[in-house]
């Protein structure tokens, strides 16, 4: 397995005078695929992509699990 190159750093200072978001990977998931079909109509319907609904799924468990994580570390 051949290791993926680090990302690019983020340019703080783009021309427009808001900054990059954070450079993102590609990742492969397996749905079955009548998932993917009804997950394939609700982006269309919010006018996104599947790519964005899994990505904001991905990033709400992540803070979601970190803030119960640090809680229950906080609350020892």
């Amino acid at each position: 397995m051949t290791p993926e190159p680090d990302p690019q750093p983020v340019d703080p200072s783009p021309a427009n005078g808001t900054a990059r978001p954070e450079p993102t990977r590609p990742i492969t998931i397996m749905l079955p695929d009548s998932v993917l079909k009804k997950l394939k109509v609700v982006a269309i319907l919010k006018e996104t992509t599947v790519s964005d609904l899994l990505a904001d799924a991905a990033v709400a468990v992540v803070r979601r699990e970190l803030k119960r994580a640090l809680g229950k570390i906080a609350s020892e």
